[in-house]
C-alpha cells in the first residue's frame, strides 16, 4: 500500500511540474513581470535592473528567496540601501534611499564618507555621482589616526562600500557634546590619536589652511564642558576660550591642563 501511495503522489507531482512548465512555456506565468523603482530618481534604474539574479528573470519567486543578495549587489558598490517588497503575481517595488552620511573621515591619505548605519566609502567615488539625495552635514572631520584600529573591516568587503568597525557610539557622543558646549563651529577637525599609549582627542581650531589652536582630552567627554567653562574663565572673549597659538592638554585628572605654545613643540 506504501509502494502505490508514493507512486500515486509521484505521479502527482510529476503531473503538476508538467502542468507548471506548459503553462510557463506557453504563458511565461512565471517570468518577472516589473520592478517599480522607489523613488525613481535615486539612482538610475538601469542599475538595479542589472543586480536582478538570472534565475529571477524566468522564475520570479527567486527574487524572494534571493533578495538580500539581489540588494547586496547594489549596495556594496553605491552608497544606498534597498529594500524588496512583492506587490503582486511577479511585480516587486524596490525602495532605494540613499545612506545618509555622518560624517567626514580623513583616514590613510583619503577622504572618506560615514553613514549613520556603519557604511564607510571613499570621498571621490565615482558612485557618488549616480546617488541622488547624499548630502554631507557641517560637522567638523574626524581624521583617525594611523596608529588606531582599522576603521574599515576589509574581511568583509563586498565591493567599493565597506562595513565600518569605527567606535559609533563613542564617536557620536564627542560630537553631541561639542555640539551642546556650542563648539561645533570652533573646531575643524577632530583628530582621534593615542599619546602614550592613552586614547585621546585632538581638537584642531582653526582650518584646513590654518590650525590656530590644540586642545588634548580625554575620549570620555565627562569633563569636557566644565573644561570649556574653565577655558573661558581663564581666557575670556578670546573667541572659543582659547587665544591663537596655543596648545591645551587636559588628558590629566582633577581638571588639570597644561597650557603651551605651538611653537615650542
Amino acid at each position: 500500500m506504501r509502494v502505490k501511495r508514493w507512486r500515486r503522489r509521484i505521479l502527482f507531482v510529476s503531473l503538476l511540474l508538467g502542468a507548471v512548465f506548459f503553462l510557463e512555456q506557453r504563458y511565461s506565468c512565471m517570468r518577472l513581470r516589473d520592478i517599480e523603482i522607489i523613488p525613481p530618481s535615486t539612482i538610475p534604474n538601469s542599475l538595479v535592473w542589472r543586480a536582478v539574479p538570472r534565475e529571477a528573470e524566468t522564475f520570479w519567486p527567486a527574487l524572494l528567496f534571493w533578495g538580500r543578495r539581489f540588494a547586496r549587489k547594489v549596495e556594496n558598490f553605491y552608497p544606498v540601501r534597498l529594500t524588496v517588497k512583492l506587490t503582486g503575481w511577479g511585480r516587486y517595488r524596490v525602495v532605494v534611499e540613499p545612506l545618509e552620511v555622518f560624517l567626514t573621515v580623513s583616514w590613510n591619505g583619503n577622504m572618506w564618507l560615514l553613514s549613520t548605519n556603519g557604511r564607510m566609502w571613499l570621498a571621490k567615488l565615482k558612485a557618488n555621482s549616480n546617488v541622488k539625495g547624499i548630502t554631507i552635514p557641517r560637522r567638523p572631520i574626524l581624521a583617525w589616526d594611523a596608529g588606531l584600529p582599522l576603521p574599515i573591516d576589509p574581511e568583509k568587503q563586498g565591493g567599493d562600500i565597506y562595513p565600518s568597525s569605527l567606535p559609533i557610539a563613542r564617536i557620536r557622543k564627542w560630537y553631541d557634546t561639542l555640539e551642546k558646549m556650542g563648539w561645533n563651529d570652533k573646531i575643524y577637525c577632530l583628530r582621534a590619536k593615542k599619546i602614550d599609549g592613552r586614547p585621546v582627542v585632538q581638537l584642531l581650531i582653526g582650518s584646513d589652511a590654518s590650525i590656530t589652536g590644540e586642545l588634548i582630552v580625554k575620549e570620555d567627554t565627562e569633563d569636557w564642558a566644565p573644561f570649556a567653562a574653565a577655558l573661558e574663565d581663564i581666557f575670556p572673549g578670546s573667541g572659543g576660550g582659547l587665544p591663537s597659538g596655543l596648545v591645551v592638554n587636559a588628558t590629566f585628572g582633577g581638571m588639570k591642563f597644561t597650557v603651551t605654545s605651538m611653537d615650542v613643540r
